[in-house]
């Protein structure tokens, strides 16, 4: 799970996989959940978005990718990556809350 916090941009998505895949408990086959809940605001161009979704996953193809983000504008911004990912990450889900996040990758809350 990666959980953002304040304001948001560019690098910071840019950052997602790197730091992800260092982490020593880093497994590929693992499902992730990004959770945008506690973003405060940013500046997120549509070219980042776009460039995040081409690259390729660090997780397996099979992995679930399920976004919450539970502000209007966030949501809009995570289903635009969503469309743009169907190529790279075909198990994209955007989501409103955590609650939702568990159930659609099959958790207990």
């Amino acid at each position: 799970m990666v959980t953002f916090r304040g304001e948001i941009g560019d690098a910071d998505l840019a950052n997602i996989g790197p730091a992800t895949k260092s982490h020593p408990l880093f497994d590929p086959n693992f499902s992730e959940i990004v959770d945008f809940s506690a973003v405060t605001g940013g500046n997120v161009s549509t070219g980042a978005l776009q460039a995040l979704a081409r690259h390729e996953s660090i997780y397996d193809r099979a992995s679930k990718h399920v976004v919450i983000a539970p502000q209007p504008h966030v949501f809009g911004l995570s289903r635009m990556f969503q469309v743009y990912a169907e190529a790279t990450r075909p198990n994209t889900m955007v989501v409103h809350s955590l609650d939702e996040a568990r159930k659609r990758l099959g958790l207990q809350a």
